[in-house]
């Protein structure tokens, strides 16, 4: 009897088996229970601005998914689950989601803020479906602090008060991704510009762009490049600064008046010379004539020299009346290249003659140019004293003593003077 009761529990518990394991087994080989709607959702891209963020940059994080299954399926909630160093300032707007229809498309979009420093963080993406289960994805966000780069491409070392120079700066963008709006503003006390602004635009990765700036300094000053950019959203700045050092160097035009010679006349003065340009720059406009107490008379009134450039000269030839006086002014007027009036003023003794400086530097004036003779500058200076200034008496001395010695050479003479003095050297 216990024998037949035996076998009985034995074939009850092989009859379960089967029930439970065959349609396990026929359901594993079929894939069903593989493919469920929930499986079917897919995360299809992520979009990160910036690309790369710096510290304290806020951007977004924007993820999309997808249905590719063909049953609808409820979203309970999403989330984004970032690491310390990344905060989230909307991470409870999709808590309450919905249904995604097959072959239809979602997107969640996350602000977010990079505190942390510079590395390679991983935030995690979490659907929570209605029916149970859940999708996660981890993805990389970057952060790196890198600035652009700004150097001074080019500049003087020393500047010439009231002269205008060119500084030239370079800026590289080292970082993985491109930085947008950029600006070079300058500020600096005791100059003119003909800008205080350029606008470069957008600066690609491993790129470089220059900006160039003319300034007038007047004094030693220290200039200041603001520099402004966009990294994403987030406006980003950098200062460089510049030392104007003013004194040592003189570019400008220097006019110098020398072989100044007088000569009185029954009528009027006339005085003659050369005005040199001395300096680095053309001068422009120049003309000379004199001052009070001398009253300018035709002739030659004013004498129009025109543009002298760099180690350039020209003569020339002014009349005029000083009754009574000792000594004149000599005034020397040009522009220089912003068509600023300048002036040179030189003393003529009207009894010795000559000339002499009384201004080390030239003085800005408000005149304007007075008509006169042509123009008569040239790299070989002028004729228009006329042929009295020509030395006649030293060409006849020496064509005289010229006639002299081709005569003696053919006489012989040069000769005999010779054997002479070896006559006395062998005795």
């Amino acid at each position: 009897m216990k024998a037949s009761h035996m076998v009985l529990g034995i074939a009850i518990v092989i009859w379960t088996l089967a029930v439970i394991l065959v349609p396990a087994a026929r359901a594993a080989d079929t894939g069903a229970s593989a493919e469920t709607p929930e499986s079917m959702i897919d995360v299809t891209g992520i979009t990160i601005s910036p690309e790369v963020f710096m510290r304290g940059d806020t951007g977004t994080v924007t993820i999309e998914i997808q249905n590719t299954g063909e049953s609808a399926v409820t979203i309970h909630r999403a989330k984004l689950m970032t690491p310390s160093g990344v905060s989230i300032a909307n991470d409870m707007v999709y808590d309450a989601v919905g249904t995604i229809g097959p072959g239809h498309s979602m997107s969640f979009t996350y602000t977010v803020k990079a505190t942390a420093s510079d590395g390679i963080y991983y935030p995690e993406f979490y659907l929570d479906f209605l029916t149970g289960g859940s999708l996660r994805q981890y993805f990389p966000v970057k952060i790196d602090s890198t600035g652009i780069q700004v150097s001074v491409l080019d500049a003087p070392d020393t500047y010439a008060a009231d002269s205008k120079e060119t500084i030239s700066l370079s800026l590289g963008n080292p970082r993985e991704t491109s930085v947008n709006g950029v600006t070079v503003t300058l500020l600096g006390e005791h100059i003119r510009a003909s800008q205080t602004a350029v606008f470069l635009g957008t600066l690609r990765p491993d790129a470089e762009k220059n900006a160039t700036f003319e300034i007038t300094p007047s004094e030693s000053t220290e200039l200041t490049f603001n520099v402004s950019y966009r990294n994403g959203m987030n406006d980003h700045f950098t200062t460089l600064s510049l030392p104007v050092t003013v004194g040592g160097r003189s570019m400008a035009a220097e006019l110098v008046v020398n072989n100044v010679e007088v000569a009185q006349g029954s009528g009027a003065i006339t005085v003659t010379g050369d005005v040199t340009n001395a300096g680095l720059e053309e001068a422009y406009s120049v003309k000379v004539t004199v001052g009070t107490p001398a009253v300018p008379v035709d002739p030659y009134p004013v004498d129009v020299i025109g543009a002298l450039e760099p180690d350039d000269f020209s003569s020339f030839e002014l009349t005029f009346r000083a009754q009574g006086a000792s000594t004149v002014p000599l005034v020397v007027e040009y522009r220089d290249g912003e068509g600023t009036i300048l002036q040179e003023t030189v003393t003529i003794s009207l009894t010795g003659g000559t000339g002499q400086a009384s201004a080390a530097s030239p003085s800005v004036s408000g005149g304007t140019a007075a008509d006169g003779r042509t123009n008569r500058a040239g790299m070989f200076g002028s004729f228009g004293t006329g042929f009295g200034r020509i030395p006649f008496l030293q060409m006849a001395l020496v064509l005289v003593v010229a006639v002299v010695g081709v005569v003696a050479w053919r006489k012989g003479y040069f000769g005999k003077i010779r054997d002479r003095f070896r006559g006395r050297s062998r005795k």
